[in-house]
């Protein structure tokens, strides 16, 4: 496993609202090879969140990942409140 070190510019406002909303936020940004972003426990759930500037597509890498487990890509703390509210 690699450690990256680079996130994107929308990361922490989006992890940071989370958590101001009342979520368990679990930062796993310095993960990478693949591994979401944002890992969040919602009620008996986990879900987990790709962050990602617009226009900004997914690593081969991030594709795979998701290709095995649901990974919901937000760009806004708005749009990662959407996901949480389905």
């Amino acid at each position: 496993m690699t450690w990256r070190r680079r996130v994107d510019r929308n990361h922490a406002e989006i992890r940071d609202g989370l958590r101001r909303c009342g979520y368990s936020v679990w930062d796993c940004s310095r993960f990478g090879d693949g591994f979401p972003d944002l890992l969040l426990r919602v009620g008996g759930a986990v879900l987990l969140l790709e962050v990602k500037m617009p226009r900004e597509g997914l690593t081969p890498k991030e594709e795979a990942f998701g290709a095995i487990f649901p990974v919901h890509v937000v760009h806004s703390l708005e749009e990662a409140l959407l996901h949480l509210a389905r």
